[in-house]
C-alpha cells in the first residue's frame, strides 16, 4: 500500500493541478489517498505517508495556510530528511523559503528550510511556457504567478532553457532536496512529463512501473518540447 496525502485541497487546487493526483492514482493501483482539510491535523503527524502533495492557492489564502504548516515545521523537515516524496507546485513552493513579502512590504513568515524568499508583483501576472532540465530529463510546464523567488540557495530543482527561473534574472528554478520537489511550474506536471514521473515512481521502490497512456503522454510531451523550442 502506497499512501498519498493531499494537503488542504479546498484551497490548494488551482490551475488543474489536481490532475497530478488523478494521474498518480492511475499509475499506482494500490494508492491510498488522504485528503486533509485546513482544520484537520495532517495524517503525516500520526502515520507513515509515502507522498505529500501541496498544490497552488490564491495569494489571499497563503497566510492562513502557512500558519497551519508552521505547527508541523519539525515533522515536515523530518519528512524531507527521510526522503519522503513531497511535491509542491505553483506558489506552494514559497512556503519552504524564509518569507513572502506582500505588496505592502509586510512579510509572511514561512518554514525557513531554504535560503530564499518570495516577493509579490503588483498588478502583473507572469504567464509563460517553460522548459527546464532535471539532470538528463527535460521537464515542461507553464507558469502563472504573481510573485518571484530571490536569494541564493544551492537546492535548485531545474535549470531553465526556456522561461524564467526563480525570478527573471536567474535560470535556476524551484527547490529540491532529497525527494522534495518544489516548483512554480504548473501543468499538471506529472501527466505532462512521463520521464520525470517514472523517476518519481522509482523512488517508491515499485517493482513494476507502467505509466498509463504512456505512448499518448510521450507523443504530447515530445510535441510540446518541439513547439516550445520553435516559438
Amino acid at each position: 500500500m502506497i499512501r498519498l496525502e493531499v494537503l488542504y485541497p479546498e484551497y490548494m487546487n488551482l490551475y488543474g493541478d489536481t490532475g497530478n493526483i488523478k494521474y498518480l492514482k492511475e499509475c499506482i493501483p494500490n494508492l491510498e489517498i488522504i485528503y486533509t482539510s485546513i482544520n484537520q491535523k495532517p495524517a503525516f503527524m500520526r502515520k507513515k505517508i509515502d507522498i505529500l502533495y501541496l498544490g497552488p492557492s490564491t495569494e489571499s489564502k497563503q497566510e492562513e495556510i502557512i500558519k497551519k504548516l508552521l505547527n508541523y515545521k519539525e515533522k515536515l523537515k523530518e519528512l524531507i530528511d527521510d526522503n519522503t516524496i513531497i511535491i509542491a507546485t505553483g506558489n506552494s513552493v514559497e512556503f519552504f523559503g524564509k518569507y513572502i513579502e506582500k505588496i505592502d512590504k509586510k512579510r509572511i513568515k514561512c518554514l525557513g528550510f531554504y535560503n530564499v524568499y518570495s516577493k509579490r508583483i503588483e498588478n502583473y501576472r507572469y504567464n509563460e511556457n517553460c522548459l527546464g532540465k532535471f539532470g538528463d530529463i527535460t521537464v515542461v510546464g507553464f507558469k502563472n504567478q504573481m510573485s518571484h523567488m530571490y536569494g541564493k540557495d544551492k537546492h535548485k530543482f531545474l535549470y531553465m532553457e526556456i522561461g524564467t527561473g526563480r525570478n527573471i534574472d536567474v535560470k535556476e528554478e524551484g527547490l529540491m532536496e532529497n525527494n522534495f520537489f518544489g516548483t512554480y511550474l504548473l501543468g499538471p506536471i506529472l501527466p505532462l512529463n512521463p520521464y520525470f514521473t517514472e523517476y518519481l515512481l522509482k523512488q517508491l521502490n515499485q517493482k513494476k512501473i507502467e505509466l498509463p497512456y504512456f505512448e499518448d503522454c510521450l507523443k504530447a510531451y515530445e510535441k510540446r518540447i518541439e513547439e516550445f523550442k520553435n516559438n
